[in-house]
């Protein structure tokens, strides 16, 4: 268990850390909206504060998508528990500078270390997920995950709840810089506990991301049960990352809430993924096939939006309060979405992560992460595409029920192909 636990450790305070800072620096650069001076703490080009979630998303993910490959790579030639300890401490040196720029109100310079981070990012999460399988057999592996994600998604939840409510407090930025900086150190000690993980090979780097990309990917494709649940996992960042940059539009716009709503609404659906996490490792294990719970869990997730898109299309009028008469319908909608979500997702991450063969697991997980960082950026630019198109901020959450009922449509006919080749006995 103590290895389980120097991982569980590692990443969930890094998930805390990075989704505290993001959400700070989202509502902190909202805020200076209107601003009519550069001189104003976390100013930001004027009105191009509005699209603040989908600049500090977008910064975050896009290195991902970049340098995913070649941390792939690099966890399958290094030994991979080394790399997990440098990459905390990098970690550490990169969270000290952002909540410096946090403390003093720099914007621009805490969006481009955000970046930065990113890329850091890039470079753990394929070691961390190749990590799972060389600790723990297949049939505990998706417990393992579940417990995994859904400790991760916790930690987002508090993260960004922390975030955006110490924004608000006074002195809110100096507790922001210390708990930033606190979670950063007790996750690089708890890296240096990490037991021994060998690579499974040796073989050179190749530099070329783009050649090495499609190289991988094909080979993904090659071995049953990889690509397809790569790429739905992708969705479940793709969803993510939209709302993360979604949300400040919607609930100033149309709820006529504030930004420390904003940020407890964000928490609200981190919690409800959190809980779908932990329902997923209870019941993956007992399940012969756990895709079927994603399928229904995607079916769930889509009337939860359906029913925030009816709830919300007509503007919310006078305050509004998130815990108030008209909010909790709203937070529950929410918990319902975003659990089905986590519960779709936690299967998906199992299948691909015990399918993937061992000398080249963390290649396949550093497509997996690829894909998460191209599907997560996507997410935040359609944030911003579908407003400057002129959609209603309620039309979006029907955009995502139809995008989860494509996703949906392609697993139903990706099992009735598998059921016709069994029936034929190929």
């Amino acid at each position: 268990m103590g290895r389980f636990w120097s991982v569980f450790t590692a990443q969930t305070l890094g998930a805390f850390a990075d989704n505290c800072l993001r959400n700070a620096a989202i509502v902190a650069i909202i805020a200076t909206v209107g601003a009519g001076s550069s001189d104003t703490p976390f100013y930001f080009f004027g009105d191009l504060a509005k699209e603040a979630g989908t600049i500090v998303s977008v910064g975050f993910t896009l290195p991902i998508f970049l340098f995913a490959m070649v941390s792939g790579q690099l966890a399958d030639r290094l030994p991979r528990h080394v790399m997990a300890r440098r990459l905390k401490f990098l970690e550490l040196i990169l969270m000290s500078l952002a909540a410096l720029w946090f403390f003093l109100g720099q914007a621009l310079p805490l969006v481009l270390t955000l970046a930065v981070m990113g890329a850091q990012t890039a470079f753990f999460q394929p070691v961390r997920f190749a990590l799972m399988p060389q600790y723990f057999p297949p049939e505990r592996l998706a417990r393992a995950n579940g417990i995994m994600q859904a400790g991760t998604f916790i930690a987002i939840v508090t993260g960004l709840g922390l975030g955006g409510y110490f924004f608000m407090v006074e002195g809110g930025r100096l507790i922001v810089s210390v708990m930033l900086i606190g979670a950063a150190v007790i996750g690089a000690l708890a890296a240096t506990r990490l037991p021994p993980a060998p690579p499974p090979g040796r073989e050179k780097v190749d530099w070329n991301i783009l050649g090495v990309a499609w190289r991988y990917t094909v080979e993904a494709g090659k071995v049953p049960g990889v690509l397809w649940p790569i790429l739905a996992n992708g969705y479940f960042w793709l969803v993510g990352a939209l709302l993360l940059a979604h949300m400040p539009i919607f609930m100033l716009t149309q709820l006529n809430g504030s930004e420390q709503d904003y940020a407890l609404l964000n928490a609200v659906f981190a919690l409800g993924a959190g809980i779908g996490s932990i329902i997923a490792g209870l019941l993956a294990p007992r399940l012969r096939d756990p895709k079927f719970m994603s399928g229904i869990a995607l079916g769930v997730g889509m009337a939860a939006l359906i029913g925030v898109y009816l709830y919300t299309r007509t503007p919310f009028e006078g305050s509004f309060e998130l815990f108030g008469a008209r909010g909790v319908p709203l937070v529950l909608l929410f918990v319902v979405a975003s659990a089905a979500n986590g519960v779709f997702a936690v299967p998906m991450l199992a299948s691909f992560q015990a399918n993937a063969p061992k000398p080249i697991s963390a290649r396949i997980m550093g497509v997996a992460n690829m894909v998460n960082g191209l599907f997560a950026t996507v997410g935040a630019i359609l944030a911003t595409v579908f407003r400057r198109l002129g959609a209603d901020p309620a039309e979006m959450f029907l955009v995502l029920a139809g995008m989860g009922a494509c996703v949906l449509i392609i697993m139903v006919w990706r099992y009735r192909r598998y059921q016709s080749a069994d029936a034929r006995g190929l």
